[in-house]
């Protein structure tokens, strides 16, 4: 009796060793594709990799390993290659990838074009527990337990290692800008993703200018910040006006939405001039 008792013990911590040695086995294979996503759409990583274990089994679920879907994610207006599988109902139809990587970034397009999980992207990037508990709410799964479920595999796996560091590497952009009075410009970004630095040229008809910036994080999506130039008005006068400006940034994916006004010191006839513009950083 106790031999048996002994084996059957023996058997439970082997299929427990073995399953937790197949999740870690797929976090180092997919964690790279994590924090590639988290870096490109505000995703935190250590959600994308517990949401793929969970709904892939481990990368070993038929959908995962025919259908290359992590995400369990169906076809509803789906246009690409389909798979067939039981879920809530008999042979539903889910989405087929050439690639985890494609399935990876599917997943972050679904989220982000869906507008029932808009209010995710208010979320700070690391509170992972508001971000499981919204994806519940939001009905990205039919199980009442899914936000625990996610939050058990990022705290047994210590997932949230995965959120920090990554998103504060420095990056290097040239980007171009449209809005108005300044229709159309072009600068030079640094982004360590709590700071921008940037550079910029913006002109339109009638009036140019330069200016070098700085803005602060306020919010996962929110920067503030001011900066300094040089204002050209060669429809009016061939001279040149020193400015100062402040701005508020909204930074939605790869898009900068700016709102600031300009002070331009000199004898123009409006010393203050407001401008909005959209700039695309192409992460």
């Amino acid at each position: 009796m106790l031999i048996r008792i002994f084996l059957l013990i023996n058997f439970f911590i082997s299929l427990s060793l073995y399953s937790q040695n197949k999740t870690d086995e797929y976090i180092d294979n997919y964690s790279d594709l994590a924090i590639k996503e988290m870096n490109l759409y505000n995703i935190p990583a250590s959600i994308t990799l517990a949401q793929a274990i969970l709904e892939s089994g481990n990368g070993e679920s038929r959908l995962a390993v025919e259908g290359k879907n992590h995400f369990g994610i169906k076809c509803h207006n789906w246009k690409g290659n389909k798979i067939y599988a039981d879920d809530d109902e008999k042979n539903e139809c889910f989405r087929s990838y050439a690639s985890v990587s494609q399935s990876y970034n599917d997943h972050s397009l679904f989220l982000i074009e869906n507008k029932r999980y808009a209010s995710l992207f208010l979320l700070n990037i690391s509170d992972y527990k508001a971000w499981a508990k919204g994806l519940k709410k939001a009905g990205y799964a039919t199980n009442p337990k899914y936000d625990k479920l996610l939050i058990d595999l990022i705290e047994k796996y210590n997932l949230s290692k995965f959120d920090k560091g990554a998103n504060n590497k420095t990056k290097i952009y040239f980007a171009h800008s449209y809005g108005l009075p300044y229709l159309v410009g072009s600068g030079l970004y640094i982004d360590n993703k709590s700071e921008i630095f940037s550079a910029e040229i913006n002109t339109s008809f009638y009036l140019s200018e330069s200016n070098i910036s700085y803005h602060y994080k306020l919010t996962d999506r929110f920067y503030a910040g001011g900066g300094l130039g040089v204002l050209y008005m060669p429809a009016f006068e061939d001279k040149f006006y020193p400015h100062i400006q402040s701005e508020l940034i909204f930074n939605y994916n790869s898009l900068l939405f700016k709102l600031g006004s300009q002070f331009i010191f000199g004898d123009v006839k409006y010393n203050i001039t407001p401008f909005f513009r959209i700039t695309y950083l192409p992460y």
